[in-house]
């Protein structure tokens, strides 16, 4: 479990179904495999738990912002953040998000001269804090934003890792490593304050979603202080940079396995975009690629489990959970259940026809996870990976490097453990 925990909450999920318990360190992991397992947990019993925020990295990098805060904060924080991921919002931001985009693939032409390596993990990640950077603090995050940027990256280069070995398993955390997050940690909180300082003397006039955060909680008579802005806003950065571009690796990864999904994915970008720059109403057209998208994120999806902290003993499908236990739902196991998904490791894009998604079990799906505290940029997530799919769609095809090991691990998100090197090729005309 230690060294692959998606492939054994897999076998686990197979083996056992429902509800299994597993023991570890002298306690109890509880794994929910069951739709209507995790319906209960998620939505039926909800007020019986709370997220599990045990991971002390995670604690001290988005302290109380919307992803670990609860009760009436995390409700105060809900809606006051909501509007801003809207459909008409997230649409609006379309056409810079394009532009920004467009520069980042610009610069891949000189891999198509060269024929170079690309290493397309660190790219994506790049593009992906861009978008959510200036998503977040307006255009003049372009000033600030290599600054900004990087000390985010030191930041998870600091990250613990997980074990690729069962001496890994064995072996205590490298203590040297706790020093150098917290190191990097307040780089990033001192780059991230000065922000804040410089935009509150224009009232954070033009600065994204910060301006809707400080301004409709101050009309509401309860101004953020520095610091929950600092834990809103890094949260919503982490979040929403780390699982598109760990997606966008994943998503171009089943691509270049699959030459019969690439070629017909390309031809529809063709025929919607012809050429042009995506807008709301043509990314609305894309269904195809919504539907390449959708799979990918069902065999890998960034947010590999969910994990809950029982408050007070309770059950779970018949199943007694005391008080203080851990449950998980592996996303990844769930959306392996062959009751639901035949041939479930076959990558099969037309699984998300319409009339497939009415009769399947709405929580057999959950890669932005369910309930009241499913993921609040699920909307523009989808928006942004199918913009990027199609505007590299219409340019490129990407190629992968032969005899690479390309390996999901558990983190954060469900990242390519070794990178994921391409070779990329200039498309030649409509396909």
């Amino acid at each position: 479990m230690a060294i692959n925990p998606m492939a054994f909450m897999a076998k686990v999920a197979r083996r056992y179904g429902g509800l299994a318990r597993i023991p570890i360190r002298g306690n109890y992991l509880y794994l929910a495999s069951s739709p209507d397992i995790v319906r209960e947990l998620l939505i039926t019993h909800r007020q019986r738990y709370v997220k599990n925020t045990r991971y002390p990295q995670i604690q001290a990098l988005l302290g109380r912002g919307l992803l670990l805060a609860e009760a009436e904060p995390w409700r105060r924080q809900r809606l006051i953040t909501q509007p801003h991921f809207k459909a008409e919002p997230v649409e609006a931001q379309i056409p810079w998000m394009a532009e920004t985009a467009r520069r980042q693939l610009d610069r891949w032409q000189s891999y198509v001269r060269s024929r170079a390596v690309l290493d397309v993990e660190p790219e994506f990640a790049t593009l992906a804090q861009k978008l959510s950077g200036q998503s977040l603090f307006g255009a003049s995050f372009a000033s600030v934003g290599a600054l900004f940027c990087n000390a985010a990256s030191a930041v998870k280069q600091c990250w613990p890792k997980a074990p690729t070995s069962v001496w890994g398993v064995l072996i205590p955390a490298r203590r040297h490593m706790l020093p150098a997050f917290d190191n990097s940690l307040a780089a990033l909180d001192q780059c991230v304050y000065k922000i804040l300082a410089e935009r509150r003397a224009t009232d954070f006039q033009d600065c994204g979603m910060l301006q809707h955060l400080a301004r409709s909680n101050r009309m509401e008579g309860q101004p953020f202080t520095e610091r929950e802005l600092r834990d809103q806003l890094l949260t919503l950065f982490f979040a929403g940079y780390e699982t598109s571009a760990t997606a966008l690796c994943w998503i171009h990864y089943l691509l270049a396995q699959n030459t019969d999904v690439y070629l017909r994915l390309m031809a529809e970008v063709d025929a919607v975009l012809d050429g042009r720059v995506p807008t709301a109403e043509s990314l609305n057209q894309l269904q195809y690629t919504a539907q390449v998208v959708q799979e990918s994120l069902r065999l890998y999806s960034p947010i590999h489990s969910i994990s809950r902290v029982a408050l007070e003993e309770n059950t779970l499908g018949a199943y007694r959970i005391p008080a203080g236990a851990s449950v998980c739902v592996s996303v990844h196991a769930m959306h392996r259940l062959a009751e639901f998904w035949p041939d479930p490791e076959q990558f099969d894009p037309t699984r998300f026809d319409p009339d497939k998604c009415e009769v399947r079990h709405r929580f057999s799906y959950l890669p932005f996870a369910a309930g009241h505290r499913n993921c609040i940029g699920a909307g523009q997530a989808i928006v942004e990976l199918k913009l990027i799919v199609a505007l590299i769609a219409q340019r490129y095809r990407l190629r992968l490097v032969p005899g690479q090991r390309i390996e999901p691990a558990p983190g954060t998100t469900m990242y390519p453990r070794f990178g994921m090197k391409v070779m990329v090729d200039a498309k030649a005309g409509p396909t």
